[in-house]
């Protein structure tokens, strides 16, 4: 945006780079007028609108004759204005001097979009409230980047925490690694699942090798896990199963003797094809070694 200004002769005596009031009063017309990343209004002391430049037209979709006089709680959502969010901005204003927040509010079309505030009490020389001054910036576009990226690291974090990697036609691993809190074991049970649905596997080995300590939630959440894999038509061989975990478990008083254990990944791999009817060969003359 370019803003033109003539020298009005008479304006500039004596080098004095001074304007008159009347085009100070101008300029700041001319620039509320056309500024387009905020809409700059005013609210009298009741908080009702009494200014309603272009850049509040185009962002909130109200015509001046429409909005002139209305209280600005009409911006903000239903929920906000239930909560008396409206009366508590303009009180923290005149009681500071300033209020700022981030937040939803609400064109006329009733459209959402997240927008930054700030409420300035206007006070006159004397100190006597005269209204206030509202600039509002309009961060919808800002907030979904953001929160793209939030849901990236989501799936990223999501990912690595629980992977899920077929190893063989029909064989899932599940390599577990720290600690199992709820949440974790609950991400195991959905993608394990979705998994083995989508590549229509019939074993899922389940490794714990990288599992420092199992404790009676955790071990439940095991027990779930398999339960749900076997309504599917699937089963779990659990492996990685040290003597620590194994005096855990009994100490506990968990029961998994439903599942098939093995101490080792690779045990427990031979378990797998064996459960679908496969085995292990030397492959002649190289000794290569195959799944038959």
């Amino acid at each position: 945006m370019t803003l033109k200004i003539e020298t009005v002769p008479g304006e500039h005596r004596d080098g004095d780079p001074k304007l008159p009031p009347e085009t100070s009063q101008n300029l700041l017309q001319i620039l509320t007028d056309n500024i387009k990343e905020y809409a700059i209004l005013t609210l009298d002391t009741n908080g009702r609108v009494t200014t309603w430049p272009p850049a509040a037209e185009r962002l909130k979709g109200y015509r001046k004759d429409e909005i002139i006089g209305k209280h600005f709680s009409v911006f903000y959502t239903k929920e906000d204005f239930e909560s008396g969010k409206c009366d508590q901005e303009l009180d923290i204003a005149t009681r500071e001097g300033r209020f700022e927040d981030e937040g939803w509010r609400v064109r006329k079309d009733g459209t959402r979009f997240w927008a930054n505030v700030v409420i300035t009490a206007l006070r006159d020389a004397k100190g006597t409230l005269r209204g206030f001054g509202k600039i509002t910036r309009d961060l919808t576009a800002k907030k979904q980047v953001e929160e793209m990226l939030r849901q990236q690291n989501r799936d990223v974090l999501e990912m690595a925490t629980v992977p899920v990697v077929q190893v063989w036609e029909g064989i899932l691993l599940v390599p577990l690694i720290g600690t199992l809190d709820s949440a974790r074991t609950q991400q195991l049970m959905e993608r394990l699942l979705h998994r083995l649905t989508e590549t229509t596997s019939q074993v899922a080995l389940l490794d714990i090798t990288g599992v420092p300590t199992i404790d009676t939630q955790t071990a439940q959440h095991l027990i779930e896990t398999i339960k749900a894999v076997r309504y599917i038509g699937a089963e779990v061989v659990l492996t990685g199963v040290r003597p620590a975990i194994a005096q855990t478990l009994v100490h506990l008083g968990v029961d998994l003797s439903s599942a098939t254990t093995r101490a080792s990944l690779a045990s427990g791999l031979r378990v797998a094809l064996k459960l679908l009817s496969l085995h292990v060969s030397a492959a002649e003359p190289s000794g290569r070694m195959e799944v038959q």
